[in-house]
């Protein structure tokens, strides 16, 4: 199968989320899968570590104000990568993040009328109630 993964966060940006899509998509690989990320560019990282096996396509992207570890795509970036990505074939998009990879994900979904399948491997109310303290609990897990 070729397949096509898509999140906001990736190495050399170390975390859960980056540990588990390198998990996930080595297994892929050495089951004979082909899988290409689409992930941020941190810029030039010498730690940043190499997959064999695995395409990585790195986006323009911005450091977040209040979050300076990770990054943002630009809409630029991800509308270059839409047309871009749209030409090829995939058997399936894995969305790992449900912000603007989710977004670029689902746009390719619907254009090239592959199946989607989303995951998350962060609890959202806690990571923001670390980053932003101030937003009442309530508050957050309504959003």
């Amino acid at each position: 199968m070729d397949i096509l993964m898509l999140s906001d966060v990736y190495f050399p940006r170390v975390n859960g989320v980056s540990t588990s899509i390198r998990t996930f998509a080595r297994e892929l690989v050495r089951l004979g899968h082909r899988v290409t990320l689409v992930a941020p560019d941190y810029g030039a990282s010498p730690s940043a570590p190499v997959d064999p096996g695995i395409e990585v396509i790195r986006l323009p992207a911005r450091v977040i104000f209040f979050d300076p570890e990770d990054r943002l795509f630009t809409r630029s970036a991800l509308r270059m990568a839409e047309r871009a990505l749209a030409q090829r074939h995939w058997d399936v998009i894995h969305i790992h993040t449900p912000f603007r990879a989710h977004t670029l994900g689902l746009r390719l979904a619907r254009a090239t009328g592959r199946p989607t399948v989303e995951t998350y491997h962060t609890y959202f109310e806690e990571y923001v109630a670390h980053y932003l303290p101030w937003l009442p609990g309530r508050a957050l897990r309504w959003f």
